[in-house]
């Protein structure tokens, strides 16, 4: 009878050891495909006298693959960040050789300035030279104002993800105090475990990670410059929005446990992820872009500008053509202005619509007669034009932080800030392909060594199928003994 017993014992146990190992196979084959679902593996033992026994579910996991696949998805959001931004910016570049193009607005004016220096008493030809420079200060202004809405939807961006950061450290520190409190094979912490690396990889989309293994399955989780984000419990991440922003705003800084990681002034800058492509954007590409624009206006208004006619001159230069808020005064030698392109303008003096004249770009005198330039009232009077062609032509000291050639005509400066925005479009089509290629390759690897494998688990299933036959068969073999010894005492 011990015999007997034994083979029941041995044969349940292997039914209900393919029993526990089947259900696992068949979530595996019913979730196949599901994002964030690891394949599962029942975990059998031996107990002391040698029957198969369930002790637990484990998932297959990769550590290496799971963090290059994420570094790829943080470099992917990143590239996909700035991509947003440069069309954006690239917008207002245009075609340079198409109407309203700020290098064909330039050229436009040049054109107009030359027809008029040609016939100067030409009432036609004064007013179609205002009107290029009215329509180029226009669309400098637009640029500038896109520029800055750019740059305050980046600012604005980088609060939203702050907030989507610090509700999945939330999220993530609720689910690791769960599996820490699991026992080790629970089946229930594998499924945590699925759902905390989901949440991790979100995370790893807003800014780089690194994750590292603690005990009992717990995580510690560090941001791609090296601060802690979360270890036991979430790190804060703050971040203060500036509202609103305008041309003229810097934002602020993001701070991670209390250190800042933006900024020239940070010693551990963010390398990847949203976040960080919207600091670029904010702080870096869109702010240089900006500055092209302030330098073109602050070169307009200073080309533009009376002078002194006096001998010697007693008075400084004034603002001419072209003005702004600052005006009489001529912005400074060689040094940007923040927020100047949206405040250029046309002096009303110049305009016919406002009580003005266009033939003070001939005869200058806008600041009164002491800069005035033909006195004697000439209608051939052409030096004054004659001059500012010459000055649109040469040289003019634009700051180095526009990050173009300091020594170069204004249409050279446009046409290079043109080329700027458009080399970086290309540079980052070029990184963003790379990245879209390098992160399809980390997923399928991860897939192979992580996910479900429809083909494999039929064929463990059938396996598994087997195994339920065999015991089941033991088990009415020693039934039909049991009724032999039975019908054989009676």
């Amino acid at each position: 009878m011990y015999g007997l017993s034994s083979a029941i014992n041995s044969a349940l146990s292997g039914i209900l050891t393919t029993s526990s190992q089947t259900a696992v196979v068949s979530r595996n084959v019913t979730r196949a495909g599901e994002e964030g679902y690891s394949r599962k593996t029942a975990l059998v033992t031996t107990d002391s006298v040698g029957n198969p026994k369930t002790i637990g579910v484990s998932r297959s996991a990769d550590l290496r693959l799971t963090e290059k696949a994420n570094q790829s998805q943080s470099i992917v959001s990143y590239e996909k960040v700035l991509a947003d931004a440069l069309l954006r910016l690239s917008e207002t570049v245009g075609d340079v050789e198409d109407d309203g193009s700020i290098a064909w607005g330039l050229g436009r004016l040049q054109t107009a300035l030359s027809d008029f220096a040609g016939n100067p008493s030409s009432t036609a030809f004064a007013n179609e030279a205002f009107a290029s420079a009215r329509d180029l200060a226009t669309s400098i202004r637009s640029a500038a104002d896109v520029i800055t809405e750019v740059r305050g939807q980046a600012d604005a961006a980088i609060g939203a993800s702050v907030q989507k950061i610090n509700s999945l450290l939330a999220s993530i520190h609720e689910l690791n105090s769960s599996i820490v409190a699991k026992a080790p094979g629970d089946p229930m912490a594998a499924e945590l475990m699925d759902q905390r690396d989901g949440l991790v990889k979100q995370l790893s989309s807003e800014i780089g990670v690194r994750v590292i293994d603690r005990p009992g399955n717990a995580i510690a989780i560090f941001a791609d410059n090296g601060a802690v984000l979360f270890d036991v419990a979430p790190r804060s991440v703050t971040f203060t929005p500036t509202q609103p922003f305008v041309a003229t705003s810097t934002g602020n800084s993001l701070r991670i446990d209390g250190i800042d990681v933006t900024g020239p002034g940070s010693p551990m800058p963010l390398k990847s992820g949203a976040l960080a492509a919207q600091f670029q954007v904010r702080d870096n590409l869109a702010s240089t872009y900006s500055i092209q624009m302030d330098e073109i206006a602050r070169s307009l208004i200073t080309l533009f500008a009376e002078n002194d006619q006096g001998v010697p001159p007693s008075l400084p230069a004034a603002t001419g053509l072209f003005t702004y808020s600052g005006a009489p005064a001529v912005p400074p030698f060689g040094i940007h202005v923040p927020g100047l392109a949206s405040e250029l303008d046309v002096s009303a003096a110049f305009d016919v619509s406002q009580g003005g004249t266009p033939f003070l770009i001939r005869d200058g005198g806008s600041n009164g007669p002491t800069y005035l330039e033909n006195a004697a009232g000439l209608s051939g009077f052409q030096d004054r034009i004659d001059s500012l062609l010459a000055a649109m032509e040469a040289g003019f000291s634009f700051a180095a932080s526009a990050q173009i050639g300091s020594n170069v005509s204004v249409q050279a400066f446009a046409d290079s800030s043109a080329g700027w925005v458009e080399g970086k479009r290309q540079d980052n089509s070029r990184s963003l392909n790379f990245a879209d290629a390098t992160q399809q390759r980390a997923s399928e690897a991860l897939s192979r060594k992580t996910g479900v494998n429809i083909d494999e688990e039929m064929s463990i299933l059938l396996n598994l199928e087997k195994s339920y036959q065999a015991s089941a068969r033991v088990m009415t073999s020693v039934n039909a003994m049991l009724d032999s010894l039975l019908e054989a005492v009676r």
